[in-house]
């Protein structure tokens, strides 16, 4: 009866493991209601709230070129673009948009110019790392945008709408390689869990694999010679897919 409760239990935590996809295990940091961060649980957020958080940059571009293309300051273009549209202002990227663009436009009305505030802009603390340095750089990109508008008088909307654009491309390219490497990080954990499956199947048949494994030298040395694989294999594999993440992010 112990070896049938054994059998399922390895089943059922191998199918469990199989059924859950790679991206899903991935736990992100949000915001509560009160402000304070909080860690929300892996089925109900990363994959989409981070591509939703990251495109509300492409939205803040459009919404500036908009406004600057209408007649606005570039103090009220500011404001407006950080108030109006911002449906999502409960995540951390949201509410530090929000505080970026009151801080540009009361920067701008004090005699500072755009670029300068924009480049003095405290860092974000939107607790993951990623969306932290999409922030940062997408802030330095739209610094540079107004150096060269300054410098060279050439439109800020088309600037802002050619800095959106590529935004979108980039972020279309992640999609893509995420959907790519989805099937080797499924095919890792399929063959990590191979062996308790075999284990489990062993028992259901009426083996005893375990007190072979355990209480034998072959099987001892079986087990540390596979458990040792295994690692390796593990390692080796995450290696190739951060080197193909690392290529395909260039």
């Amino acid at each position: 009866m112990s070896t049938l409760v054994v059998s399922c239990l390895c089943l059922a935590g191998g199918a469990a493991a199989l059924l859950a996809g790679p991206a899903h295990r991935v736990r992100s940091i949000g915001l509560s209601e009160s402000g304070v961060p909080s860690r929300t649980p892996w089925w109900s957020r990363f994959s989409r709230d981070a591509a939703a958080e990251a495109a509300e940059w492409t939205a803040l571009l459009r919404r500036l070129g908009a406004l600057l293309q209408a007649g606005r300051s570039p103090a009220a273009a500011f404001e407006g673009a950080g108030t109006t549209g911002h449906g999502s202002a409960r995540t951390g990227t949201g509410r530090h948009i929000g505080v970026l663009c009151a801080s540009v436009a009361a920067a701008t009305r004090l005699g500072l110019s755009v670029s300068t505030a924009l480049t003095g802009a405290p860092a974000p603390e939107l607790g993951h790392r990623p969306l932290e340095r999409r922030a940062v750089a997408t802030t330095a990109e739209l610094a540079l945008c107004w150096e060269v508008s300054e410098r060279t008088g050439a439109p800020l909307a088309a600037l802002l709408g050619g800095l959106a654009d590529a935004l979108e491309a980039e972020l279309d390219a992640e999609a893509a390689r995420g959907t790519a490497l989805a099937g080797p990080r499924s095919t890792v954990r399929i063959l990590t869990w191979l062996p308790v499956l075999g284990i489990g199947l062993g028992m259901l048949m009426g083996v005893d694999p375990l007190r072979t494994l355990l209480t034998t030298p072959w099987g001892l040395a079986v087990l540390v010679a596979g458990a040792v694989l295994t690692g390796l294999g593990r390692v080796w594999t995450r290696t190739l897919i951060a080197r193909a993440e690392a290529v395909g992010a260039r």
